[in-house]
């Protein structure tokens, strides 16, 4: 709450939301009057009749949650601009623009939603007057919420088929008439109708809270399988590996861009948290530590402790071999770790040919040479043309005899 030097309202933010610089800008916009109660409450009384205004007010009460008043100004709102030509708002979450009139027409139909005695003739009176609206969906969202709670389940009943007629192919409507039935304990022939349509739509990528309902269903049915293949053990693995490579991946943009750079490795350091002992994170994150000009924590985490840790194990070591080789560091080690892969795994001729990239890195153009016409010896036919290229470079990149 902002107050002037008498104490009366200037403006007010309820809540925050990151980042913290745009909050910070729109305190200031309200130490500078731009845009605030104070200016419009001013405008207003000069210009009672001026749409913008007036709707702008209607948004301040309603931010504050003070909805009898946002009702009061959205009514001016629509006595004064009827045929909605007087301009337009854009809902920022749902990224819908619609003329001023229309969204307080919308907005005092969902509030008569709340309170002790919800009514939804309003909002499907809304619907009616409006049916190619942006906002429809938005309208349709609100009274689900009332059908999926409060409504009476013969009422629900006639809801849930017409709200998933209209949206089909969005999950998340299909998820609230589920909700309704696993809450009833029944309809579950139509639960299971239901779910197997979810799961369908969600199996590309599983939702921790989709999941969980699901579960819930299937435990009402009996179905213990059912459950543990949705919402068990194996699932929510596959959720932190998800998540780490996803942060990873973050971490990856943001370095390559020379920006974010202390929220990408903040990230990727989150993902080794997630996911400890899996490799591939690990050396995602050591990369990371190199592109932020980190070596130090680069090796302490994947260098040298890390090969001696694993040195029976000929495809982390390959893998250790070729991360320093690209980065071009801690050479010597990976030369050690990647002839100690090609013992453990003589016949694996993609390790042969980092041993030939570590070589090509440490100048030792012989010994790589050596190494790449191994793996193309063991090389399946068609990487054998791409390997004997690399081979020909190498070559011409030998010292001249003399």
């Amino acid at each position: 709450m902002v107050l002037d030097g008498d104490g009366a309202e200037v403006d007010w933010s309820v809540g925050y939301d990151p980042p913290a610089e745009k909050f910070q800008d729109s305190l200031t916009k309200m130490v500078n009057g731009d845009g605030t109660f104070k200016a419009l409450s001013v405008a207003y009384a000069k210009n009672p009749k001026d749409v913008p205004t007036v709707f702008k007010l209607a948004r301040k009460w309603s931010e504050r949650y003070d909805e009898a008043k946002a009702a009061e100004k959205y009514k001016e709102v629509i006595v004064l601009d009827p045929q909605g030509k007087a301009g337009t708002y854009t809902q920022e979450y749902y990224k819908v623009t619609v003329p001023y009139t229309e969204f307080a027409e919308f907005s005092i139909a969902t509030g008569s939603l709340s309170g002790q005695k919800p009514d939804v003739a309003p909002v499907k009176a809304f619907i009616a007057k409006y049916p190619s609206s942006k906002l429809v969906k938005q309208a349709y969202q609100r009274m689900s919420g009332y059908y999926s709670y409060s409504a009476p389940k013969e009422e629900a009943a006639k809801f849930f088929p017409e709200y998933t007629a209209k949206f089909p192919n969005d999950p998340m409507v299909l998820f609230s008439w589920l909700s309704r039935i696993v809450r009833d304990k029944e309809p579950l022939d139509k639960g299971a109708e239901l779910a197997a349509k979810i799961e369908e739509m969600t199996d590309f990528n599983p939702s921790v809270s989709i999941n969980n309902l699901l579960a819930q269903f299937y435990t009402l049915k009996g179905d213990k399988t059912k459950v543990e293949e949705l919402y068990g053990k194996t699932f929510m693995e596959g959720q932190l590996q998800s998540m780490g490579y996803s942060l990873v991946g973050y971490a990856n943009y943001w370095l390559g861009q020379n920006a974010n750079q202390d929220s990408a490795v903040a990230m990727a350091e989150t993902a080794l948290k997630l996911q400890p002992d899996n490799s591939y994170i690990l050396s995602q994150v050591a990369g990371a530590y190199v592109k932020a000009g980190k070596d130090d924590k680069a090796l302490a985490l994947y260098g040298p402790a890390f090969a001696r840790k694993n040195a029976s194990d000929g495809t982390a070591l390959y893998s250790y071999a070729g991360f320093w080789a690209r980065q071009g560091k801690n050479l010597d080690d990976a030369l050690a770790a990647a002839k100690k892969a090609t013992e453990l795994m003589p016949t694996a001729y993609y390790i042969w040919s980092t041993l030939s990239l570590v070589h090509e890195k440490m100048k030792n153009i012989p010994e790589a040479v050596k190494a790449k016409e191994k793996a193309i010896e063991l090389a399946p036919d068609q990487v054998k043309e791409t390997y004997k290229k690399d081979l020909e470079k190498l070559k011409g990149a030998a010292p001249d005899k003399k």
